[in-house]
């Protein structure tokens, strides 16, 4: 084929656009990652609904340079093999620079996450708490959703598609140099 004739690849102009970043565990506790671009949006929502993963949007930054590590979710493709497994370290990741707050877990008119509470008297909804689900799980970051006395109901921070507990105000764990009040 001649010089001239030969089609060059240029970057379209959304080669930068907002990219849908589906991940979670599965039942095995397997993690699982994948991108898909903003006009598979709803889909990929759907299937995320349905597979109990979380979504959230990016658009650049650090979190750009790590999507662009995670494989491209396959929207056509039959359950969980939409958005296939990745390694731990590479989920971690993810978790820890995409999902910090979690906000990907957020419930329709759920307070945003503001700050770490200072006491287990000043625990309100939308603060993150350690918390442990049972003996097994071990401790694990846990957004207050809701609180009721000396009781608080939390998700959790980096699984939202779990369900809800409550525990007793006393039975979690505060974070950070507040920790020590």
């Amino acid at each position: 084929m001649p010089q001239s004739q030969k089609s060059v690849a240029k970057p379209t102009p959304n080669a930068s656009a907002a990219k849908l970043v589906v991940f979670g565990l599965d039942s095995n506790w397997r993690p699982h990652a994948a991108w898909f671009p903003s006009t598979q949006a709803d889909q990929a929502r759907a299937a995320a609904k349905q597979l109990r993963l979380n979504v959230i949007t990016i658009t650049n930054g650090t979190a750009a340079d790590i999507v662009a590590k995670l494989p491209a979710g396959q929207i056509h493709a039959a359950g969980p093999a939409m958005v296939p497994p990745v390694r731990e370290e590479i989920y971690e990741t993810i978790v820890a620079t995409i999902n910090p707050r979690g906000e990907a877990g957020q419930g329709p008119g759920e307070k945003p996450l503001t700050d770490l509470p200072e006491s287990w008297a000043a625990i309100k909804p939308g603060h993150l708490v350690l918390a442990q689900d049972s003996l097994v799980g071990g401790w694990y970051e846990a957004i207050v959703v809701g609180r009721s006395g000396d009781k608080v109901t939390l998700r959790s921070r980096d699984y939202p598609g779990f369900p809800n507990f409550t525990l007793p105000l006393k039975a979690v764990a505060l974070i950070g140099p507040a920790a020590g009040a």
